[in-house]
């Protein structure tokens, strides 16, 4: 408990007014965010990004971003050990609940990440980076390339640029029904209706932020210059997530 209150401290410390307004929205969408388990797109990338980490059994995961732990289950589940990061406190503890065997902590990723070099077999951040500006885009790949162990994978995945949260929505219900029928995917449209507005009112909100320059999603050809000039070896650039986001995979050379 005093640890939790001491980072809670440190987080006041670090956000300023404007820092808590953004945690003050992404406390609000996180209450609804894992609605979207319930997607066969959304289960898909997060198994995908876990995968193309190359993460294995005792190696050690940091999840940039954690959110709501969704990426830190899945590295649990395949034996590997995880720390998740946010900068969300309320975040920090539903990650705490989900998945008591790993650690979760605060950091904000436009700061220089509180790890010692090489700290990590891999690293992953999904669905975070094209929140931050052109600097801190930069700064948090070269980070994640300076904590991850030689020869290890950095696995990045950000919104595409004009991203569309219908599109995700439409081939959710599709995939839901090719696997289902159509009863049954009618039954989960219902079930979740007010949780799936909420969520594209949400993802509005973030297209609208972008619009204003202040979050930045990302072309394929910009994903892969990113972790270029982070001095990590670019392995792949890919489609996910029902087309609308693009995952890249890095990979920092090994010494000699």
């Amino acid at each position: 408990m005093r640890e939790h209150q001491a980072m809670a401290v440190t987080a006041d410390k670090v956000l300023g007014e404007a820092g808590k307004s953004v945690q003050s929205f992404w406390c609000r969408y996180f209450t609804f965010y894992d609605t979207l388990n319930e997607a066969i797109p959304y289960r898909e990338m997060i198994a995908d990004n876990v995968t193309l980490s190359g993460a294995r059994l005792g190696d050690h995961v940091l999840d940039a971003g954690t959110g709501t732990g969704n990426i830190a289950v899945e590295v649990l589940a395949r034996g590997a050990r995880v720390t998740g990061t946010d900068f969300v406190e309320s975040a920090l503890e539903m990650c705490r609940r989900k998945a008591p065997a790993g650690s979760f902590v605060f950091a904000d990723l436009t700061k220089p990440l509180p790890f010692g070099d090489d700290s990590f077999d891999q690293v992953i951040c999904c669905s975070v980076l094209h929140l931050l500006d052109d600097a801190s885009q930069a700064l948090s790949v070269s980070e994640f390339r300076r904590v991850v162990k030689p020869g290890g994978r950095v696995v990045v995945t950000v919104f595409g640029a004009g991203f569309s949260s219908l599109r995700v929505y439409r081939e959710t219900l599709h995939r839901h029904r090719a696997q289902h029928g159509f009863f049954a995917t009618v039954r989960l449209g219902v079930r979740h209706l007010f949780a799936t507005l909420r969520i594209l009112y949400y993802v509005a909100q973030i297209r609208r932020r972008e619009r204003s320059g202040k979050h930045k999603f990302l072309t394929g050809e910009q994903l892969r210059e990113l972790i270029a000039a982070a001095g990590l070896e670019v392995r792949s650039v890919e489609r996910i997530f029902a087309g609308q986001c693009w995952v890249g995979v890095g990979e920092k050379t090994a010494r000699g």
